[in-house]
């Protein structure tokens, strides 16, 4: 028996080899009540938690000086708009001593793409330390103190056979309780996939591994990094589009939404959008999001491989994005591998704001929307169809150049490719530089 698991351990050793640096040992501490004690504060840990109206404390002891690191993190899918700070003590005679803060909401706090686990986290504020020996208490906090969050503690990494095989389990509850994601997930992340290799080693070696390998190349198929492609101009692009399908166009099926087109009163591109699209071969569905729920929403891009948002009023659209909860709805469609294509609006409401959209002669805001922040989908603004006169224009709505680096400026022959961190331009012409 000894020799079993000692094997077992061997071969999970070695298929997990090259993937366990990007990962925390996770302690999944969201269903515990009370104080929870941080053992080995310089192991690279991850305790994933939910605050429930009241904060969390964590408490160190050391009986030498170690690195004290901490960083908080919160789940992208089931908690985007989290923002947890974190009050550090020292306690010396049963008295508390702040030592440090760390303040959430003073930060941008940045998307982080977890390949181990194939999860989409935000990055929040961070501290480390060199600290004497002694005992410390983390107290972690929100405004509300509502919602999920992750506490990472300590850098070094190090996993024994036992800890590989914690794993095993704890990712897949994780996923459920959690990420409230599918635990079919659990096998196209690194452990799944480790752990069913090195259980067919033992077993039968050679057919199951082969097995195991094909549903490997399956799942990266069907589970990668966002794809989104944003363009000034539609179907313009088409040429690149077609670059990017997996399969013949027929047997892509397309969410075309027209939303933004309502307010206008000539919707020609629209026309010709829509019919370059069925010319390609794709299967199409024309989508109004207005009125429609959220889970309506995501019950009809369930069944779709593209997502085209199309042109037209960039505030109308913005609007009717915000009520049916699109924001929540294209994020869990993006993690599937599939793919959102943007034509002008539909470009712009990716952004960090939609301010572009009524520049020069641009969009009127019907609306009267007062929060001009767009889906986040992408760290930067989106400026279409542009022509030289609107470089002055651009300069006077944003006069340092540091602000305009965070805009990307598109022509109509232009588009920008973004898959996972990767943002491409491509299409006809040099990166327009104001």
């Amino acid at each position: 028996m000894q020799k079993i698991t000692l094997s077992l351990a061997f071969v999970f050793t070695l298929l997990t080899a090259g993937t366990i640096a990007w990962s925390h040992q996770p302690q999944l501490i969201y269903q515990k009540q009370g104080n929870i004690e941080i053992s080995n504060p310089e192991v690279s840990q991850a305790f994933y938690d939910e605050l429930k109206e009241a904060p969390k404390n964590y408490f160190v002891s050391s009986e030498k000086d170690f690195n004290l690191y901490v960083n908080l993190l919160v789940p992208e899918i089931v908690n985007p708009d989290g923002r947890y700070s974190a009050n550090i003590f020292l306690i010396e005679n049963d008295k508390e001593k702040k030592i440090a803060s760390i303040d959430g909401n003073s930060i941008e706090w940045e998307e982080f793409y977890e390949p181990f686990g194939r999860e989409y986290y935000l990055k929040g504020p961070e501290f480390e330390e060199q600290v004497l020996a002694g005992k410390y208490k983390i107290e972690v906090f929100s405004d509300n103190n509502i919602g999920k969050y992750v506490l990472a503690a300590g850098k070094e990494e190090s996993f024994n056979a036992v800890s590989l095989i914690n794993l095993f389990w704890r990712i897949p509850l994780l996923k459920i309780s959690f990420f409230k994601t599918s635990v079919l997930q659990f096998f196209l992340t690194p452990v799944g996939i480790a752990g069913i290799g090195a259980l067919g080693a033992i077993i039968i070696i050679f057919a199951v591994l082969n097995y195991i390998f094909v549903l490997i190349g399956d799942a990266i198929k069907h589970r990668k990094a966002k794809t989104l492609l944003l363009t000034s101009a539609g179907m313009e692009m088409k040429g690149e589009i077609a670059k990017l399908l997996q399969k013949p166009a027929y047997d892509i099926t397309v969410a075309f939404v027209t939303t933004a087109a309502k307010p206008e009163e000539d919707i020609l591109y629209l026309q010709k959008d829509f019919e370059a699209m069925k010319e390609m071969g794709f299967n199409v569905q024309e989508v109004d999001i207005e009125q429609k729920t959220e889970r309506e929403l995501s019950e009809i891009f369930q069944l779709k491989d593209i997502v085209f948002v199309e042109g037209g009023n960039t505030f109308y659209l913005l609007k009717a994005m915000r009520k049916c909860n699109f924001k929540k709805v294209i994020r869990r469609f993006l993690k599937q591998g599939k793919v959102y294509i943007g034509a002008s609006a539909g470009s712009i409401v990716t952004g960090k704001t939609i301010k572009t959209a009524g520049w020069k002669s641009g969009d009127k805001n019907l609306v009267k929307l007062k929060n001009l922040k767009g889906l986040n989908l992408v760290p930067f603004d989106i400026f279409v169809h542009y022509q030289p006169e609107h470089g002055e224009t651009i300069k006077k709505k944003m006069p340092w150049k540091w602000q305009r680096r965070k805009l990307k400026i598109l022509t109509d022959q232009q588009a920008i490719l973004v898959q996972g961190r990767q943002v491409v331009l491509i299409g006809e012409g040099d990166k327009i530089v104001i």
